[in-house]
């Protein structure tokens, strides 16, 4: 292994100025991706005085650490490999070995990832000041939004919606606002007041965003989050009850069945399936399959699309499609399967719940989609939606956009008042269309306009805070495949919950302008760190990956040290079967005490403590064993051994051995079995026949008597 000098530079004592001399020299081994593995010798030097504390070198410290082994930059190489490039851990150790010659574990992988984590998190509160200070106009859109699913913890997120910048993230346990506050507050401690903060419709986001609302920050509604709510509420009960109806008229498993049948058949006629010999255009298989499936298009989420809906709609138009794409005239198997359609979708038609169901969603989704209309949100504005073909409008196109959204919500609220029926109006809970749209619009409108922008200093618009919240959501999908990327698996509700939080700090290694003022550029980021080791003495905070019961846990662990288990039970109070205790016999706690005892007093004290109680029981004998004095024979290499079997173990050659095997091998050089090597393969005394020269071998009459092997 090459070793490298690193002596200290200093030439005075920092401290008072006098001459340094060396101290002393430590060696130890450091693992770097540029120079690989080799051992560094420190020699560092100390003040004439003693008064000082010794110099090391600064050389050495912005490589490694002081008392660790790898680096900074392959630090930096494991934490972008990992959290950037999506690699496995496996990936990283193999990359390493082929190109740089590391070898390191898992394990240590793991724990450079979780020290990357950590000190990107350290260098991003360091340069917080320089951040905010690159803020157009020295304020920011606060996004907010969480990841908390079916109550697990989740990931709370504060992004800076015009740069994309994610400047605060922590875990939290629920969308409380107890917990949802102090990352808002630490995010405005770091970066300031924010111009305006949009979130979804959360109590808990509310709440949490409730001081710098009474401060004068626009606390603003995602315009999404907004229509998914009101669309929720309009459809939820209906449509659960469409998707019962088709699920148990199981139509779109039969469809399916048709289609897998219909498949075997060609326009040629040569085919014969379940529908017998025939012909069947592709125009019909394409017509089964647009019953079930649409034009093919990935649908909008939900409440933006309702697939059933669109289902039952396809069916009602399929007989008429059918006149169009199979015009006659129409082979015997075409009409047959037209029939089987036909009747198939008026067994659904004849479902009494079906028409009512379907009327009453029809009139709920046109009135959402009026609400779309006046809020002008498409579907490529939604967080699934392609990015591509969404409307990109200059500064201050958008800010009249807004203007004109607003302007056109006020009137469809008045349309919606004349539309409420007088029995429903003043009601806290409406059951029709228009009067659940216009509740929602009373209660939020506050809340959904009055986005600000942003100004040069000629007055012109640079920048307006978005109306969504899609640079989160989609900051979150993307995370997602990352994270799937990453683990290699498909469900990812654990290791959501126990991602650590830095690693949304880290996604913004992906901006240029944020790795401009963190570190200057990826190159220079380990010498950033290693200068952040150097200027702060505070060790920074671990990733946390447990969220929930990690507490809990550490107290369980508590009480079953600190708990006292009866003898003979465990901690639960559950009896374990195993050796006996051992009585308590009074020792000498003192050894002058016990040099003063005699060879005998010893002997007997020790045999007190180490040998078995009375109740001791024996060992069981094997069975397969003769009685003791009882000589085994058995010829190996034209040489009879002979072997004496004894109360506690055999006789062979004049030494004693505890079992047969080790006999065996002794005789054989191998480690075969020495009941199998001594034809010992059932009980002893039972008639055994042996294979070989068929003879029987009788039980001994005598102890004495050998066992032998013609």
């Amino acid at each position: 292994m090459p070793r490298i000098d690193f002596v200290a530079e200093a030439e005075q004592c920092p401290g008072c100025g006098g001459a340094l001399r060396v101290q002393k020299s430590q060696r130890r081994t450091v693992v770097t991706v540029c120079q690989g593995t080799f051992e560094a010798r420190e020699i560092r030097k100390q003040c004439m005085n003693r008064s000082c504390p010794p110099t090391r070198s600064e050389a050495l410290r912005r490589l490694v650490k002081p008392g660790q082994r790898y680096s900074y930059d392959l630090l930096v190489h494991v934490g972008l490999g990992r959290y950037l490039a999506g690699q496995q851990r496996d990936e990283i150790r193999r990359q390493l070995s082929k190109e740089h010659g590391i070898e390191l574990s898992a394990g240590t992988v793991s724990m450079l990832c979780d020290r990357f984590l950590s000190l990107i998190e350290a260098l991003h509160v360091q340069r917080a000041p320089q951040l905010r200070a690159a803020q157009p106009g020295g304020s920011y859109p606060l996004h907010l939004d969480a990841t908390c699913e079916h109550g697990k913890g989740g990931l709370f997120v504060c992004m800076d919606g015009w740069r994309g910048w994610v400047l605060w993230a922590a875990r939290v346990p629920t969308e409380n606002a107890v917990h949802l506050t102090p990352v808002v507050d630490r995010t405005v401690e770091l970066f300031g007041r924010p111009i305006a903060v949009v979130r979804d419709m959360g109590d808990g986001g509310a709440h949490a965003v409730a001081a710098l609302h009474q401060a004068g920050v626009p606390d603003l509604i995602c315009h999404y989050h907004f229509a998914a709510a009101v669309g929720t509420n309009l459809f939820d009960k209906l449509y659960d009850h469409l998707r019962g109806i088709i699920r148990l008229s199981k139509i779109r498993t039969d469809l399916f069945a048709l289609l897998r049948e219909l498949r075997p058949y060609d326009a040629a006629g040569a085919s014969e399936g379940r529908w017998g010999p025939g012909s069947v255009r592709e125009d019909l298989k394409a017509l089964v399959l647009w019953v079930l499936q649409g034009d093919g298009r990935k649908d909008a989420p939900y409440p933006f699309a309702l697939p059933h809906l669109e289902l039952v709609r396809r069916c009602r138009q399929s007989l008429k499609r059918a006149e169009q794409w199979i015009p006659s005239p129409r082979t015997q198997l075409e009409h047959r399967v037209l029939a089987w359609l036909g009747r198939r979708i008026g067994r659904l038609e004849r479902d009494p719940r079906l028409a009512a169901t379907v009327e009453s969603l029809e009139q709920s989704w046109r009135t959402f989609v009026e609400l779309r209309d006046v809020l002008r949100l498409s579907n490529a504005e939604l967080p699934r939606g392609d990015t591509r073909l969404a409307p990109r409008q200059l500064p201050a196109l958008e800010l009249l956009r807004l203007e004109q959204i607003k302007q056109a919500v006020e009137r469809f609220r008045d349309e919606l008042c004349d539309r409420i029926p007088p029995a429903e109006r003043g009601q806290s809970r409406p059951s029709s269309a228009p009067a659940i749209v216009l509740k929602y619009l009373e209660r939020n409108q506050a809340h959904l306009f009055g986005h600000p922008a942003h100004f040069d200093p000629d007055g012109r618009v640079v920048a307006v805070v978005d109306r969504t919240n899609n640079v989160l959501e989609q900051f979150f999908g993307q995370d997602k495949q990352r994270l799937r990327r990453r683990v290699g698996r498909a469900q990812l509700g654990h290791d959501l919950e126990q991602q650590p939080a830095q690693v949304a700090l880290v996604a913004n290694l992906r901006h240029a302008d944020y790795v401009q003022i963190l570190c200057g550029s990826l190159e220079q980021l380990p010498a950033a760190l290693a200068a952040l080791d150097m200027q702060s003495s505070v060790a920074p905070a671990s990733p946390v990956r447990e969220q929930r019961d990690k507490a809990l846990h550490q107290r369980v662990q508590k009480l079953l040290a600190t708990t006292d288990a009866p003898s003979g039970t465990g901690g639960n109070g559950i009896e374990r079967h195993g050796p006996p205790q051992l009585e308590p016999v009074d020792l000498p706690q003192r050894w002058p005490q016990l040099e003063s005892l005699s060879e005998d007093d010893l002997r007997a004290r020790c045999i007190g403590v180490f040998a078995p109680s009375d109740n001791t029981a024996p060992k069981r004998r094997d069975p397969r064993l003769p009685p003791s004095g009882t000589v085994l024979k058995r010829r190996f290499k034209s040489r009879t051994h002979r072997v004496t079997v004894l109360d506690t173990g055999f006789e062979y050659r004049g030494e004693h051995y505890a079992a047969l095997s080790p006999i065996a091998k002794a005789i054989t050089g191998t480690t075969p079995s020495g009941f199998r090597f001594f034809r010992l393969d059932g009980p002893w005394g039972e008639p055994r026949i042996d294979r070989r020269r068929r003879r029987y071998r009788r039980p001994p009459g005598d102890p004495t008597a050998a066992a032998t092997e013609s």
